[in-house]
């Protein structure tokens, strides 16, 4: 099912607006791929304790986006759109770059200097990648019947 939805109702963040983040970040990292289908309203609905109204309505909004279509009938459903992918990993890198600024101006303002901004921040992504590796590209296995997914996207 949608194990890689994380709702959490007590965010702050209205349920729609995270559905919508979290499809546009699957599709940005290749967990969903052009064409690929989403859960359907129902199940994400039931999955989640959700309204299903609430599902709909992000659907909705991303597919207003272009993010994703809607194929009706007995094969149909909510489908990744395949000119999207690139556009949304663009616009995420492009929200991770602002908030990589955000901290630099926040470390500014407490008189950090340049050097103490790099090395607190190597600190951290040397303890976040110790704890959270990034899986071998060797030990990855591909379903068959399922194309390969680029993990480790490659300037071509």
């Amino acid at each position: 099912m949608a194990i890689w939805f994380d709702i959490d109702p007590k965010s702050g963040t209205p349920i729609f607006k995270q559905v919508i983040e979290q499809v546009k970040r699957a599709i940005a990292t290749g967990m969903l791929l052009p064409d690929e289908q989403l859960p359907t309203v129902r199940e994400l609905a039931e999955e989640h304790s959700l309204n299903p109204n609430t599902i709909a309505k992000a659907y909705q909004n991303l597919e207003l986006l272009g993010v994703v279509y809607t194929r009706p009938g007995p094969r149909g459903g909510t489908f990744v759109a395949g000119e999207a992918a690139a556009g949304v990993r663009e616009e995420e890198l492009q929200r991770y770059q602002e908030e990589i600024r955000r901290l630099v101006r926040y470390g500014h303002s407490l008189g950090l200097d340049r050097g103490e901004l790099d090395r607190r921040f190597q600190q951290a992504l040397g303890h976040w990648y110790k704890e959270h590796p990034l899986p071998a590209p060797a030990s990855i296995e591909v379903p068959v019947n399922r194309p390969a997914r680029k993990l480790y996207p490659t300037a071509e």
